[in-house]
């Protein structure tokens, strides 16, 4: 699989059936109320592992040969990929290491812990482990699944795209939060493939730009990631993640760092859904109106893996 094609999503959507959920699609009431449009959210927060990551990773693993899973998977994760590996290592009988940012999630690395993979958190900042498990791979012969450029990953992420236009055929855009560029480009390709009138409009962050700096410079820039709440937003993007973005997102947008918090507070107070930070990036582009909604509106809420302290302080504050 060089390109992932529609037939690949379809071929992903097959393949992962039975261990990946079919997450709902619900109706906002008080972002429709807002925007004065329907607004619905797609939940895949509700995922196994809360995370939208499984559906690429399982996929990406179930492909490999049995040779490949038998050396060992190894990949790098600020912690949604690397739970997603890691439950996919233990359905299908490998073992896995997951390098994570020294800084990352407790809860997701203790969830990566419980999947029964071995974890590496030697490292301060997404791109160090990455470099350092691409080196792990090397030196053991251990098969690197990619977190967002490899192709079986970026199709098995487009069966959420699937789901979408199954379910809302009808649909005006769809916002989808971007870290490295997986989900989106499988989602456009979905999306586009059914209706290329469709908007794909990819959300970061003011400290987790990548992406939007991209679209903006016309190529891949070096970009400085800060401090963050959107910890599986953090990182850097390369030129086939941009290459495939730019083929099927129609605009990228920032929302302040700053607006993740009350994004995180209204979506839990008003409909009861626990996002973190990365996932409330779709909703807090809503808030400050960044863009202009115009008919049917899907917003990705791709997980929920929240560290219970920043939660509680997030809805207390």
């Amino acid at each position: 699989m060089l390109e992932p094609t529609l037939k690949d999503i379809y071929d992903a959507r097959s393949r992962i059936a039975g261990v990946v959920r079919r997450t709902p699609i619900e109706r906002s009431l008080w972002l429709s109320e807002l925007t004065g449009h329907d607004v619905f959210l797609k939940l895949d927060c509700w995922q196994r592992t809360r995370s939208f990551k499984l559906r690429g990773a399982f996929n990406a693993v179930a492909r490999l040969s049995p040779e490949a899973r038998a050396a060992g998977l190894v990949t790098a994760s600020a912690g949604n990929h690397g739970q997603a590996v890691a439950l996919a290592a233990r359905e299908l009988g490998a073992r896995a290491t997951i390098f994570v940012p020294t800084t990352g999630s407790v809860t997701k690395k203790a969830r990566i812990r419980a999947f029964g993979a071995v974890l590496n958190e030697e490292y301060p900042t997404y791109d160090d482990a990455a470099v350092a498990a691409e080196a792990y791979a090397k030196a053991t012969g251990a098969t690197y699944v990619h977190a967002f450029s490899d192709p079986a990953v970026v199709a098995g992420q487009g069966t959420l795209g699937l789901e979408v236009i199954e379910d809302l055929p009808s649909l005006h855009a769809v916002l989808v939060p971007v870290g490295g560029g997986g989900l989106i480009a499988g989602v456009g390709t979905a999306l586009k493939s059914a209706s290329p009138g469709i908007k794909v409009i990819g959300v970061q962050s003011t400290q987790t730009r990548a992406m939007y700096d991209a679209f903006e410079a016309g190529r891949v820039t070096p970009t400085d990631i800060g401090p963050t709440l959107a910890d599986g937003l953090a990182g850097c993007v390369d030129e086939t993640s941009y290459r495939r973005a730019l083929r099927v997102v129609d605009r990228m947008v920032l929302v302040d760092e700053n607006a993740l918090s009350a994004a995180i507070r209204s979506l839990y107070h008003s409909d009861g859904i626990i996002a973190e930070g990365a996932a409330a990036v779709t909703i807090a582009a809503v808030m400050q109106k960044e863009f202009q909604i115009e008919g049917p509106t899907v917003l990705v809420v791709t997980g929920g893996n929240i560290d219970a302290t920043v939660f509680a302080n997030i809805i207390s504050s």
